[in-house]
């Protein structure tokens, strides 16, 4: 589902709107989850399961098999958390519905209406009632029932669990494009092992810039400082220490450093193509003005001296001139 996952951000565009149903899932979440320290949660909405992951600079939204649906940068959420809790104080204080809790809580409202009018309101307890149009956000959050142990644990394992098939399903992809089977089968399979029994590595591998090339390329510099003469020989777990090892590391701020020099790289290479191509046309303007000789076109004659006679002095008159 990689190709189908939707991005959003704070950018102005026209299609960075959430659609339904992801803008109940992002509603939800703000609501119930946003200021948690946790980084791993499960909601459940209309009867469908949700897994929702916090990470350093995005939020990743996920289906209850694991499948990435879409993600969101964390300034946007933060954003839209502030907006959204001012939104419903200002409208809570004029009696009306704010958008888009008030939906939320006007519908809560609404069941506990109908409950009344339906004859269940024996099962209400006059302390479980809270005025609605009066209360704050933090009154209405404050009564909501704190989570068990059990349902909390049941939640982390949930989570883990989709975690851990995102993983899993990353690794399988990367292996079956790898050029270099014989070396990737045994090196991955370990890998996917070690991520049943670490959540932490298992986020570290869904790492956008974390890939099997790289991986491959840090094992090889690792083996390279080893050598000896022209060979290395390096144990197994050894090798499988050091493909753990690359994921773990914070290479993102180097990875991106090396993207700018190789876009300015790119860029600098066009801008030299360019500058010889031009080069090249003005050398080819200046030739063609150079007139080529035709075949038409008369040799000038060539004027020979004329060399004095014989017995005449040169620089002299001879008497036959006077005649």
């Amino acid at each position: 589902m990689g190709e189908n996952v939707k991005h959003f951000s704070l950018e102005e565009k026209d299609d960075n709107t959430y659609g339904w149903p992801w803008n109940e899932i992002v509603k939800t979440f703000l609501q119930s989850h946003y200021n948690a320290e946790e980084k791993q949660y499960s909601i459940k909405i209309r009867d469908k399961e949700y897994k929702i992951l916090k990470r350093e600079s995005v939020t990743v939204f996920y289906d209850a098999d694991g499948n990435t649906l879409f993600d969101v940068t964390n300034d946007r959420l933060d954003k839209e958390y502030k907006s959204e809790i001012s939104d419903v104080e200002e409208e809570l204080e004029n009696n009306a519905p704010a958008e888009p809790m008030g939906k939320v809580i006007e519908a809560i409202e609404q069941e506990a209406f109908e409950t009344v009018v339906s004859g269940d309101e024996k099962n209400v307890k006059a302390e479980d009632v809270v005025p609605m149009g009066t209360a704050s956000l933090a009154d209405i959050v404050e009564g909501l029932p704190a989570p068990t142990d059990e349902e909390i644990k049941k939640a982390q394992e949930e989570n883990a669990k989709s975690l851990k098939q995102s993983a899993k399903e990353k690794l399988e992809e990367e292996l079956k494009n790898a050029k270099d089977k014989n070396f990737a089968d045994p090196v991955i399979t370990y890998l996917l092992k070690r991520c049943e029994e670490d959540d932490g590595l298992a986020e570290d591998v869904l790492q956008n810039h974390k890939t099997w090339k790289k991986c491959f390329d840090y094992i090889y510099e690792q083996a390279r400082k080893q050598k000896s003469g022209n060979c290395a020989a390096v144990r197994d777990d050894v090798v499988y220490e050091w493909a753990e090892d690359y994921f773990h590391l914070d290479d993102k701020a180097v990875e991106e450093k090396k993207k700018k020099e190789e876009e300015k790289r790119k860029k600098q290479q066009k801008q030299d193509a360019e500058k010889r191509k031009q080069q090249k046309s003005k050398q080819k303007t200046v030739k063609e003005k150079i007139p080529e000789k035709t075949p038409d076109a008369k040799p000038m004659k060539e004027v020979k001296k004329q060399a004095p006679k014989k017995n005449e002095p040169e620089g002299q008159m001879s008497l036959f001139d006077l005649l």
